[in-house]
């Protein structure tokens, strides 16, 4: 089963606004060859929410034939019906995902009911194992948040949603009321670039699906976890803490530009767009962040 630092890529994008391919492929490699549990594509941070549904393929295809088979793959989904999601999974079959994390249908708000039964119905048409994902905070979903009742009955009826990933404000404290009730098969994941992450941790969680471009402070981290020692995985966690909320902090279209200036200075990727609509970015404020970046013994770091 999934478990550890599994990030979700960005997509690059070259001056005109279409795929990086080659640049895609350089981040796949850049999280591999730093020794991450697992990769995702299609989620937030892909901006999968601004592509065509043959980009939000292609990208797949990519970051697929990049990895060949190398580690575990997940992709994201955000259908709008039980029927688009079930298609989807046909779809992406042939690339063998380890997961579909799958975002709740946003559109209308028709109850949690109805979110508890689209999830079983997926979940019995595919074989696919499913991460349900909650991500409060982002405005169109807002009102598909679930309590921790309606996500344990999914699990009590759905034996194929194997993953919870929570994020957004209170994930922790949602994983502390959900643990108990989930069995003890299933697992959950903290997002959110890792704000919260040594409280998703303390409360359960079997890992974090962040961005890119630092995942070494994580995994350094989740090593120690793993080890049972909670003190140095604490030390490493609160050492980068300036630099995850330097990215993830103000929001998450500023981390798009963060993570993306960060890769662009590395010499991963040639361009730093990210698509519009998206908010006001002063490139004013990257000294300051590539000096927090620069001051820890990271891949990325000027130094290195």
């Amino acid at each position: 089963m999934l478990e550890g630092i599994a990030p979700i890529l960005f997509t690059p994008f070259d001056d005109r606004g279409d795929i990086d391919a080659d640049g895609l492929r350089s981040i796949v490699r850049f999280e591999i060859d730093g020794g991450v549990h697992a990769i995702g594509i299609n989620g937030f941070a892909s901006e999968a929410y601004k592509m065509t549904d043959d980009e939000r393929w292609r990208t797949v295809e990519l970051v697929a034939g990049e990895l060949a088979g190398a580690l575990p793959l997940i992709i994201g989904i955000a259908p709008n019906s039980a029927e688009s999601a079930i298609q989807q999974a046909r779809q992406f079959a042939a690339y063998r995902p380890a997961a579909l994390m799958t975002l709740p249908p946003a559109t209308m708000d028709n109850g949690a009911g109805a979110l508890v039964e689209f999830y079983i119905d997926f979940a019995k048409a595919t074989d696919v194992p499913i991460i349900l994902q909650q991500a409060p905070h982002i405005p169109q979903y807002r009102h598909t948040e679930l309590t921790a009742e309606a996500l344990a009955e999914i699990a009590d009826r759905s034996p194929n949603v194997l993953y919870y990933k929570l994020e957004g404000p209170g994930s922790a404290a949602k994983m502390r009321e959900l643990k108990p009730l989930l069995p003890a098969d299933r697992k959950m994941f903290g997002g959110g670039g890792g704000i919260t992450v040594l409280e998703e941790l303390r409360n359960g969680a079997a890992g974090l699906i962040p961005g890119v471009g630092f995942n070494e402070l994580f995994l350094a981290a989740w090593d120690q976890w793993k080890r049972g020692d909670e003190e140095s995985a604490e030390a490493i966690i609160l050492k980068g803490a300036p630099l995850t909320r330097a990215v993830s902090g103000p929001g998450h279209e500023y981390s798009l530009h963060m993570r993306k200036q960060l890769m662009k200075r590395y010499g991963a990727i040639g361009s730093a767009i990210v698509r519009k609509p998206t908010i006001a970015f002063d490139e004013c404020d990257l000294p300051a962040f590539f000096a927090i970046v620069d001051a820890l013994d990271l891949r990325v770091a000027k130094n290195n």
